[in-house]
């Protein structure tokens, strides 16, 4: 029992942060109900962009790929998923009636979307007067810029993450998988939890606007407050930092292995030229403090690699870290996956999903002692609990279900 069981959360997103959060909830327990057109799957669904094989168990995207990607099934574990098109007869009026049995809504779609579909929050206060709406607009749902089009990547790029990650002289860049989307799933969660504690307190709803760049911006708020009290802006200089020397990662024995390695003090400092074999370095003029190692970190690459380039990453992070000084081998997804930290944590759970087969699926970092989350559930397939939802949760008749089938509400095979 989840300490969010008996709540019931309508989800009305797309590809990867609201998913994301809706998922963050059904893992504490809520009944996360998601409502995705058949006829327009979730983009994270569809195969037109999920069309690298490596996202098919075996390679192999079958005959119902959407249901299949691993995109979509790593994000939405434990949901039940409702096929309606809220364009077509009766869509609207079914989602109404399931929204008188829900707590909160979830929406990622751009500003607008709700309003136009006559299902923004007034509306919904209208249909059950205490619900909440959480929606997570890229850049907040009023503004200059709120109708920009975005994804975590040009997220990054407006939140200032991107100007600090690359090399002096280089083009900004991003760091990598859309960073921004997981952070602003988690706040898309919380957002819903503190309005469902407001609720608790006064029995009213409320609306909350959780705009996902804003969201993003205070994890480099010192950066941020840095540069407007100097009038300065940092320089990207890779993997280095002004308080550690060496800071960077190291070639390792293997193709495209690495091992990062940071050295924050003398003593660490100390450890490690003995550790590669080298004691002179320690007392070498040019690395003996901080800040002469600093001054020239770039001699420290060719004594370092010659040592690592020659020796597993795994062990080198072991022998480092046995030796006091800070280092960690660069895991591929590969490596993630046969952590024996994670899999001594329980980090992954095994699944078994009726199209996709039986894999591990990534968990949540919430241990609640009284009410541990749980993942369970496989992620569902389109529209599989659709009907159930209409019959045993809506009270339809089998008739009108049928209706709604013929007219391609709940029915429509995707393009």
């Amino acid at each position: 029992m989840g300490p969010l069981t008996g709540i019931r959360i309508v989800e009305i997103t797309t590809a990867w942060a609201g998913p994301f959060a809706g998922r963050s909830l059904a893992f504490l327990g809520a009944d996360v109900i998601r409502i995705e057109p058949a006829s327009r799957p979730d983009s994270w669904r569809h195969p037109k962009v999920t069309f690298n094989t490596n996202r098919y168990p075996d390679r192999q995207p079958g005959e119902r790929p959407y249901n299949r990607t691993s995109l979509f099934n790593s994000q939405n574990t434990n949901k039940r998923s409702m096929a309606l098109d809220l364009k077509k007869p009766g869509g609207r009026d079914a989602l109404v009636s399931l929204l008188r049995t829900a707590d909160a809504v979830l929406c990622n779609f751009t500003p607008g979307t709700l309003g136009r579909l006559m299902l923004g929050y007034a509306d919904m206060c209208k249909i059950k007067p205490d619900i909440i709406l959480v929606e997570m607009p890229a850049y907040g749902l009023a503004g200059p810029i709120a109708d920009n089009t975005a994804l975590g990547p040009t997220m990054e790029m407006v939140a200032g993450m991107a100007a600090l990650i690359g090399y002096p002289d280089g083009p900004p860049t991003v760091t990598g998988p859309a960073y921004l989307d997981p952070v602003g799933g988690f706040h898309g969660a919380s957002a819903v939890m503190t309005a469902l504690l407001h609720r608790q307190a006064t029995g009213h709803g409320q609306h909350v606007e959780m705009p996902q760049c804003e969201a993003a911006m205070h994890y480099i708020g010192d950066i941020l407050l840095a540069a407007v009290a100097s009038g300065t802006d940092p320089v990207p200089d890779g993997n280095r930092v002004p308080w550690a020397a060496p800071h960077d990662t190291f070639a390792a024995d293997g193709t495209d292995a690495w091992v990062a390695i940071a050295v924050t003090n003398d003593a660490e400092w100390a450890a490690l030229c003995g550790v590669i074999g080298q004691p002179a370095l320690a007392t070498d003029p040019r690395f003996a403090t901080l800040p002469e190692r600093l001054r020239n970190q770039s001699a420290l690459r060719a004594p370092i690699e010659a040592w690592t380039s020659t020796r597993d990453k795994h062990d080198i992070a072991r022998a480092l870290q046995e030796a006091g000084v800070p280092a960690a081998a660069v895991h591929t997804a590969k490596d993630a996956v046969a952590s024996e930290y994670l899999r001594t944590r329980g980090f992954f759970t095994v699944l078994d999903h009726p199209e996709a087969g039986r894999h591990p699926y990534p968990s949540l970092p919430f241990h609640l002692s009284a009410t541990p989350g749980v993942q369970d559930r496989a992620a569902p397939c389109l529209g599989a609990d659709t009907h159930d939802i209409l019959r045993d949760l809506l009270g339809m008749s089998e008739a009108e279900i049928a209706a709604l089938d013929a007219a391609g509400t709940i029915s429509a095979i995707p393009a």
